[in-house]
C-alpha cells in the first residue's frame, strides 16, 4: 500500500557563519559527497553482478519477447523479487552505508548517512523502476546540501541557532550556527508548525559559498495577503512566451524577461577555460588535440581558471534567481486574476530533445536537430507550471489541463465552428468573421472557455466572452507596440 502523502512547506533562512565554521561545513560536504558515491559504486557493481547471472538474463529476455500483458506483469514482479534478493531495498541501501559511515562518525552522523542512503535509493529506483536513464557520480563540489531523516537527529534548533553535531564519539565536532533571526509575520507564523526535517543548502554567490538552513514544516504554508481573483483564466505557454486571457485581462510577454542574455559572455570565458585547460595539462591530449581515452586523467587547474569557473557559475546563478523570482511574480499575478485557470497539456521534455528524423533543407543540405533545448532551458516553463500549480492548490483554487490533441487551440475558429491547421511561423489568425488575432492571446482565450470535459472549447461561451476580449486584446497589441524595444520573433507584434 502506497504511503499517504502528507502536505508540508519550506522556510529557508539564511546561516550567519564564521570562516572556521565555514571549514567544518565544506570538511562535512566533502565527506558526504565522498560516502554517496561510494555507496554508488558498490551497488552499481551489486546491480552488474545481478545482470550477470543466467537467470536474470533469460528472464529479460522473456520480458523483452512476451507479448501477453498479464504475463508481463508477472515477469515483472520476478524481477523485482530477484533484486529483493540481490539486497536492492531502501534498507539494504542503509546497511550497506552504516560501515562506511564510521569511519567518518567525527563529523557524520548515522542518521544523516541514513539520510543519504536513502537518497541514493531514490535515484536506483528510478532507474529501475521509472523513467531514469543513468545513476551519476557526484562531480567534485557538487553536492550542495545535506539534510537529517527527521527532526532532532544530529540537527535541531535551539534558541535562534542550529545546532549541527556528528556521530556519538567523545572528540564529535557540535557546530553551533546562528541563523537569521525571523523577521516577518510570515517567517514567525511558519516557525509555529511542527519542524520535520532540516536541510543545510549551500550556494556559490560571487566568489565563495554561501550556507542556508531550510527547516520543512508541517501542514501548508502560510498564505502572504494578496488579492485572489475568482474568475476562469486561460494560459498559453511556449518555449519563450506567455499569453493569459481572463474576462479583466489580456495579456502577452516573454517568460522570464529578466533573464540575462549572457551566453556570448558565458560561451568566451568556457573558451579561455578551455585554452587554460590545455595549457596546464598537456599530458592529457593526444597530438590531434583530443583527450585522452581509456586511462585515469589527473586534472591541474590554475587560479585563473578557477576564477573563471566562478565567474561562469556565478552568472549562472543568478540567472537560476532571476528565473525563479520572475516565474514567482508571474504566478502571483495570474492567481490574481482568477483562481480557475485552463493550460495546455505540454511535453516540454519532448520539446527539448533533438529531432529523430533526419531532414534536408531547401539547399539540400541536412537540417538542424536542434530543437527548442535552450529556449527551455533559459525560460524553463515547466518551473512555471509547477510554482503555478502550488500557489493554485495553497490558495484552493484548480490547475485544469486540457486534451492537447482533441482541444486544438491553435487551430480552432470558434466564429466558423471550424478547425484550420497552421504553420508554426503564422503567428496572426484570420477569422471567420474577418478578425485578425494574434495567435497566442486567441488560444489563451479558446482555453479560457474550455468545456467541462477539457476536450474542446465551448462555443457558446467564447460568443458569450469574445466582444470584451477583442477589446482587451487589441488594447494589449497597441501597448506590446509601443513598448520602445524589440520583442521576439515568436509574438508577430514587432
Amino acid at each position: 500500500m502506497a504511503k499517504k502523502e502528507q502536505k508540508c512547506c519550506v522556510l529557508t533562512l539564511p546561516l550567519l557563519t564564521e570562516p572556521w565554521q565555514e571549514d567544518i561545513i565544506e570538511t562535512r560536504f566533502r565527506i558526504m559527497e565522498q560516502l554517496k558515491n561510494a555507496l554508488i559504486a558498490k551497488e552499481l557493481r551489486k546491480l552488474e553482478n545481478l545482470r550477470r547471472t543466467r537467470e536474470w538474463k533469460r528472464l529479460m529476455e522473456s520480458i523483452r519477447t512476451s507479448d501477453n500483458e498479464k504475463e508481463k506483469k508477472q515477469l515483472s514482479q520476478k524481477r523485482r523479487e530477484l533484486l529483493r534478493k540481490a539486497k536492492f531495498s531502501e534498507f539494504d541501501f542503509i546497511n550497506d552505508m552504516t560501515p562506511m559511515q564510521k569511519h567518518y562518525v567525527e563529523h557524520i552522523a548515522a542518521q544523516i548517512a541514513h539520510r543519504s542512503a536513502s537518497d541514493v535509493w531514490r535515484a536506483f529506483d528510478k532507474y529501475l523502476y521509472g523513467s531514469g536513464r543513468k545513476v551519476r557520480f557526484h562531480r567534485k563540489g557538487t553536492l550542495d546540501s545535506i539534510a537529517n531523516k527527521k527532526a532532532g537527529n544530529s540537527m535541531s534548533l535551539k534558541d535562534g541557532n542550529l545546532i549541527w553535531s556528528g556521530g556519538q564519539c567523545p572528540d564529535q565536532i557540535r557546530l553551533i550556527l546562528p541563523f537569521q533571526r525571523p523577521k516577518t509575520h510570515y517567517e514567525l507564523e511558519m516557525l509555529e508548525k511542527n519542524v520535520r526535517n532540516m536541510r543545510v543548502v549551500r550556494k556559490w554567490i560571487k566568489t565563495r559559498y554561501k550556507y542556508y538552513l531550510q527547516i520543512t514544516l508541517e501542514g501548508d504554508p502560510v498564505l502572504k495577503p494578496r488579492p485572489t481573483g475568482t474568475d476562469r483564466v486561460g494560459i498559453d505557454i511556449g518555449t519563450q512566451t506567455i499569453a493569459w486571457s481572463s474576462p479583466t485581462e489580456v495579456g502577452l510577454t516573454e517568460l522570464a524577461q529578466g533573464i540575462k542574455r549572457n551566453h556570448a559572455e558565458k560561451t568566451a570565458l568556457q573558451r579561455k577555460m578551455d585554452r587554460s585547460r590545455r595549457s596546464a595539462n598537456p599530458q592529457n591530449y593526444n597530438p590531434d588535440g583530443t583527450v585522452k581515452r581509456g586511462i585515469k586523467l589527473r586534472w591541474t587547474k590554475t587560479k585563473h581558471y578557477l576564477r573563471m569557473e566562478g565567474r561562469v557559475r556565478e552568472l549562472e546563478r543568478k540567472n537560476a534567481d532571476i528565473r525563479k523570482y520572475e516565474h514567482t511574480c508571474m504566478a502571483n499575478h495570474i492567481l490574481a486574476l482568477g483562481s480557475e485557470v485552463y493550460i495546455e497539456e505540454m511535453n516540454f521534455k519532448g520539446l527539448q530533445s533533438r529531432a529523430k528524423e533526419t531532414k534536408l533543407d531547401k539547399n539540400g543540405r541536412i537540417a538542424r536537430k536542434k530543437r527548442f533545448g535552450k529556449s527551455l532551458a533559459n525560460r524553463a516553463p515547466s518551473m512555471f507550471v509547477t510554482i503555478l500549480e502550488n500557489k493554485l492548490k495553497a490558495a484552493g483554487g484548480s490547475l485544469y489541463k486540457v486534451n492537447t490533441r482533441t482541444f486544438k487551440a491553435s487551430q480552432y475558429d470558434h466564429t466558423a465552428d471550424e478547425y484550420r491547421k497552421k504553420s508554426l511561423g503564422q503567428r496572426w489568425n484570420r477569422l471567420g468573421n474577418g478578425d485578425r488575432i494574434q495567435r497566442d492571446l486567441y488560444s489563451a482565450f479558446l482555453l479560457m472557455n474550455s468545456s467541462a470535459s477539457l476536450e474542446k472549447p465551448d462555443r457558446q461561451l467564447c460568443d458569450m466572452t469574445y466582444p470584451q476580449f477583442v477589446t482587451l486584446h487589441n488594447a494589449e497589441i497597441a501597448r506590446l507596440r509601443s513598448e520602445d524595444r524589440s520583442h521576439i520573433s515568436s509574438m508577430g507584434v514587432g
